[in-house]
């Protein structure tokens, strides 16, 4: 008997933001178990006491995966087929295509990670993308979606996708979404988006990403307009202006050493002109008013920049601005991501998620150029020779490269440092660009914070629940749906080329998601 390869053993955090007495967290990176248990309990664990455990707690303990007799080797065979599954069933159920109708932009952000484009000229900059390419674009996406593959809608992008003198070539994309029954969101920067409002109605674009990031000139020294005038009332007078038409904002907010100060001014100003968030059930039907939230995200930056600062570091200054920590939680983009994986697994509807793939990246996003050049990440676009295939106009359809199917493999089951990480399936391998900035390489792991964001998130969010319910199991475990299958059937899923065999078996183990379980009848 021994504690899984797996193990994470946090504090457990009240909502009085102190440990509770003599209380622990166990969490089971792999089978995503959620258990609450006696300090002394741990201690035992930890010393490999496990006779000494009552016998009810220690059989608890087992069959949720978090002492085991299992050899690391059939932990990590665990692993390798969750992967498998999610890769070859539960990860190809859909996808969202971005779409880039031009690189040309109005902000000139001194941050902005597509600078790169600005280098090929104005002339290369102000192609927008042609009507014939729209419709070879959509005649690929049909195409996709006739062989089974599901499209949830499109996202607009850029460059700036809502620039106002590209209207009609947005308009055009939109037409051809509304035929194919495709939802409309956009990433803007929302200095044109007076210029586009008659289309979010005519064409009911349900949600819109805007960056602001400070009170006025420091917004507008960062979120800089090409001919320097300012940036920040107009934005945010266009922000109201979209949930007054019923468009739902999210709006960004990029922190660094310049503006890292200035998050408890933009958060009081915000709520000065009455943007504060609202949850769905506080507004009235979706035609009357958007919902509207707001975040904050560490940019990317080198680690030898001189305004570099870490996703802590933003935390930091949101709880220093007054926000509480489970507030702060929900508004720090990096740390929410875990806070929402921990709250859909402790509402024990389904198992917890066990995707290995950190982003779309690896899930076969597409975002689709002006050119109709093909990219998995849209920190990328615009770099030829890291794109994964073009639009053929001729044919309308898609051509992938080899580079296509290399990201698919950039997942944590696959990955050699993430395989035996008890964060396999919380981190996931991390951001494919960061491991580039760090290594060199796309196809490296990527650690980051990760762990320290999970140590944050995880005893807060779990204590909650706990101080609530008084549950001590707080999920569904994995482990019970693995040990159902035979090794006959472990030797198909990892084997067998069809998806529909691996399909049956999973289903008939009741591995699936529920989500899964209704798209696939």
């Amino acid at each position: 008997m021994r504690i899984s390869t797996y193990e994470i053993i946090l504090p457990l955090i009240g909502m009085d933001d102190k440990e509770i007495e003599d209380k622990s967290l166990l969490v089971n990176g792999l089978y995503g178990a959620l258990d609450v248990v006696d300090t002394e309990t741990v201690k035992m664990l930890e010393k490999g006491d496990y006779a000494g455990l009552p016998l009810v707690l220690r059989e608890r303990l087992t069959l949720r995966g978090h002492i085991t007799r299992d050899d690391p080797e059939d932990e990590l065979a665990d692993a390798r087929l969750l992967g498998r599954v999610w890769n070859k069933i539960i990860g190809h159920s859909g996808t969202g295509p971005v779409i880039l109708p031009t690189y040309n932009c109005n902000f000139r952000c001194p941050y902005c990670f597509e600078q790169h484009r600005l280098s090929r000229g104005k002339e290369w900059l102000t192609r927008d993308m042609k009507p014939e390419m729209i419709d070879a674009i959509f005649a690929a996406l049909q195409k996709q979606k006739d062989k089974g593959h599901k499209i949830d809608g499109i996202s607009l992008y850029g460059g700036e996708p809502l620039l106002k003198e590209n209207k009609k070539t947005v308009r055009n994309i939109c037409e051809h979404a509304k035929a194919m029954e495709l939802p409309i969101s956009a990433i803007t920067n929302g200095y044109d988006l007076d210029h586009y409002i008659d289309l979010l109605d005519e064409f009911k674009v349900d949600k819109l990403q805007i960056t602001v990031d400070g009170v006025g000139e420091q917004n507008d020294h960062r979120r800089l307009h090409r001919d320097g005038v300012p940036t920040y009332d107009r934005i945010l007078k266009n922000v109201t202006l979209a949930l007054d038409h019923g468009v739902d904002v999210n709006l960004r907010v990029n922190v660094n050493g310049d503006n890292i100060g200035g998050i408890k001014a933009l958060i009081d100003d915000l709520a000065s002109r009455g943007l504060k968030e609202t949850a769905p059930d506080d507004r009235k039907e979706k035609k009357d008013k958007g919902y509207f939230a707001y975040y904050f995200k560490a940019v990317s930056e080198k680690a030898d920049s001189p305004t570099k600062v870490t996703e802590k570091q933003v935390m930091d200054a949101m709880l220093a601005a007054g926000l509480s920590p489970m507030d702060a939680i929900t508004k720090q983009s990096q740390y929410s991501l875990p806070m929402q994986g921990l709250v859909s697994a402790m509402k024990k509807e389904d198992y917890p998620e066990f995707s290995p793939a950190f982003c779309g990246a690896e899930q076969g996003m597409l975002c689709i150029a002006p050119d109709g050049l093909l990219y998995s990440c849209w920190d990328l676009v615009a770099m030829e020779d890291l794109s994964v295939g073009f639009t053929d106009m001729e044919t309308g359809s898609f051509f992938f490269n080899f580079s296509k199917a290399k990201w698919r493999t950039r997942t944590s089951d696959l990955l050699e440092a993430c395989r035996t990480c008890p964060y396999i399936f919380i981190c996931r391998g991390g951001c494919a660009p960061e491991a580039y900035r760090e290594y060199g390489s796309y196809y490296r792991e990527y650690c980051g914070e990760n762990i320290e964001i999970f140590a944050f998130v995880a005893p807060r969010v779990v204590g909650k629940k706990w101080e609530e319910t008084r549950e001590d199991e707080l999920s569904i475990s994995l482990k019970g749906p693995l040990s159902r299958l035979t090794a006959g059937e472990r030797e198909l899923i990892m084997t067998s080329v069809s998806q529909k065999e691996i399909f049956e078996i999973i289903k008939d183990a009741g591995l699936l998601f529920a989500a899964d379980k209704e798209s696939k009848a």
